[in-house]
C-alpha cells in the first residue's frame, strides 16, 4: 500500500469530518417539512371535525306536544316499570317487546320519586283504601319512565302490560309472564289519552325526542 504524504492525508481526513454532502442536508429538510406538513393537515382535519360535529343540530324536542297526537301512529303513552321491576332486572325484556312489536321509545330515565311524586302520580285513585301503601311502594325504589309512540299504543300498551290482577292476566302479556301478586305487578301505563297527557307533563317536563325511525316503512303501510 503507498503511504500519503502528510499534507496530503490530513486534507483527505479533513474532507471526511468536514461539513455533510448538500444532497444529504437536502432530504433531511425536505423530511422534516414533509412531517410538519401532516401534522399540520392532521391538525386541520380535527378542528374541521369538531367544526362539523357542533354544527350539527340537536335531538328536537318540540315538534310535537310531549303527548303526541291520539289516533294517529304519532299518539304517546306514558308507562313505567315499577320498583319491584327494576329489583328483579326485567326493564330490559319489556322494553324488548315494545321494541319488537314496532313501537318507537322517544323518552327513557331512571327517576327515585319522592312520596309526593308518587300521591301526585296516583292522585285519581286517593280515595282507595290502598292508595298510602300503593304510593309508599312507588316512591321506594327507582323507577324507569318511558314514554312510547305509535298507532293505538295506548290502548295496545295496557294490552301488552295485561290485567292490573296479574293473576287474570293471560300468558304472553307482561304480568301474565313475570308477575303474580296485585301489589308488585311490575309496570304502569296510561289508561286514556288524557292520562297519557297528565303522566307525561309530570314525568317528562324536559320534553321527549321526535326522532325519525327508519325503519317505520317496515312497520306501517
Amino acid at each position: 500500500m503507498a503511504l500519503l504524504p502528510k499534507k496530503e492525508k490530513a486534507g483527505k481526513e479533513k474532507r471526511r469530518g468536514g461539513r455533510r454532502p448538500e444532497t444529504t442536508v437536502a432530504v433531511r429538510s425536505a423530511g422534516a417539512a414533509s412531517s410538519k406538513l401532516s401534522l399540520g393537515l392532521l391538525s386541520a382535519t380535527g378542528a374541521a371535525v369538531t367544526a362539523y360535529q357542533f354544527r350539527q343540530p340537536p335531538a328536537s324536542c318540540d315538534k310535537l306536544p310531549v303527548h303526541g297526537i291520539a289516533g294517529t301512529n304519532q299518539e304517546r303513552t306514558f308507562l313505567a316499570v315499577k320498583p319491584d321491576g327494576v329489583q328483579r332486572g326485567l326493564v330490559g325484556d319489556i322494553i324488548a317487546r315494545f321494541e319488537k312489536r314496532g313501537y318507537k321509545l322517544v323518552g327513557l330515565k331512571l327517576v327515585w320519586p319522592t312520596l309526593e311524586m308518587a300521591q301526585n302520580h296516583y292522585a285519581d285513585l286517593s280515595k282507595k283504601p290502598f292508595y298510602p301503601g300503593l304510593c309508599k311502594f312507588f316512591s321506594s325504589g327507582p323507577i324507569v319512565c318511558m314514554c312510547w309512540e305509535g298507532k293505538d299504543i295506548i290502548n295496545q300498551g295496557r294490552q301488552m302490560l295485561g290485567e292490573t290482577q296479574p293473576l287474570a292476566s293471560k300468558p304472553g302479556s307482561i304480568r301474565g309472564d313475570f308477575s303474580i301478586d296485585l301489589g308488585r305487578n311490575i309496570c304502569h301505563g296510561s289508561d286514556s289519552p288524557e292520562a297519557a297527557a297528565h303522566e307525561l307533563a309530570m314525568w317528562f317536563p324536559e320534553g321527549v325526542n321526535d326522532w325519525a325511525k327508519t325503519v317505520d316503512a317496515w312497520v306501517y303501510e
